[in-house]
């Protein structure tokens, strides 16, 4: 069933005039007096009586106008979704995140919600190399990872990040010392590699640069347990900078030199077509440019 003929036997049963009707839906007449008749030979009974006053329902175009409405009403409400769907205000989004981005990843998030509240968010805490494995699979929209990123993933870079030392506060130093055996003479608190393969890479490098060799004396599968045990007073941790809003009891002592920097970026998957993640990069985009 057409639905141009629903609407026009709609806008009849509102106006009750075929003159009015026609005018309304920007036909002539006859035009759409051939589509009300139309209609009635598919549905085999008259739907209104014409007088000289305008058109009048019968009873069977009565009992037939709220299957129409319904009917119309639901192809509207599938083409508005259809349009949002299109561009990206109606759909889901599953973002990666780490440690680095918890002070502003979530305000992103937050405010893309805002604006776009058809859009569901998953957000799942994530290595930088599982986010990579899970984008490229297609189990993960738009990441927040450790750039360089992946050839088969595009990126904008949203923020720069750098290692630091935790320490018990029972050591009190107050700034990185001279001799780094003393690190090793309280004991260093590790994230399994597996966990954190780019953060424990990082701290390889800025190591190898000083000539130490770290004496851990305990790894964790999770960067809570290492921040209990710094704050426990177990040993000292290397973490990256964002680590230290969810630390207590400890000194942070910022590590300096380029091997301790690199930089954080939203990363996509440049073989799929969302206009989700589309409209998302561009908000993270612009909230970046209003914080400049």
């Amino acid at each position: 069933m057409e639905l141009k003929l629903l609407r026009a036997f709609l806008t009849v049963t509102e106006v009750r005039h075929f003159g009015r009707a026609a005018d309304a839906l920007h036909v002539s007449q006859p035009a759409l007096s051939k589509q009300i008749a139309a209609l009635e030979g598919m549905l085999g009974g008259r739907l209104f009586e014409r007088g000289r006053h305008g058109a009048d329902l019968t009873a069977f175009g009565e009992a037939f106008r709220p299957g129409a409405l319904s009917l119309v009403g639901e192809a509207d409400d599938l083409l508005i979704r259809a349009r949002e769907a299109s561009n990206g205000r109606l759909g889901h989004l599953r973002v990666g995140l780490g440690l680095s981005v918890l002070k502003v990843a979530p305000q992103w998030l937050a405010s893309f919600r805002s604006i776009n509240p058809g859009v569901g968010v998953t957000v799942k805490d994530l290595s930088s190399f599982d986010q990579t494995r899970a984008l490229l699979s297609g189990q993960l929209d738009a990441g927040f990872l450790r750039l360089p990123a992946d050839p088969g993933l595009a990126y904008i870079p949203v923020l720069a990040e750098s290692l630091i030392l935790a320490v018990p506060e029972h050591a009190k130093w107050k700034r990185l010392p001279a001799d780094l055996d003393k690190l090793n003479a309280l004991g260093i608190v590790a994230l399994s590699r597996g966990i954190g393969p780019g953060l424990a890479a990082q701290i390889d490098r800025w190591c190898a640069s000083r000539n130490f060799v770290p004496r851990v004396i305990q790894r964790a599968d999770d960067i809570q347990s290492v921040l209990a045990a710094v704050a426990a007073g177990v040993g000292v941790a290397f973490l990256p900078s964002g680590a230290q809003y969810l630390l207590r009891d400890a000194t942070i002592i910022a590590l300096q030199g380029d091997l301790a920097r690199w930089q954080v970026g939203l990363a996509w998957n440049v073989m799929r077509s969302d206009p989700v993640v589309d409209n998302f990069v561009a908000h993270v985009r612009t909230s970046i440019k209003h914080s400049l």
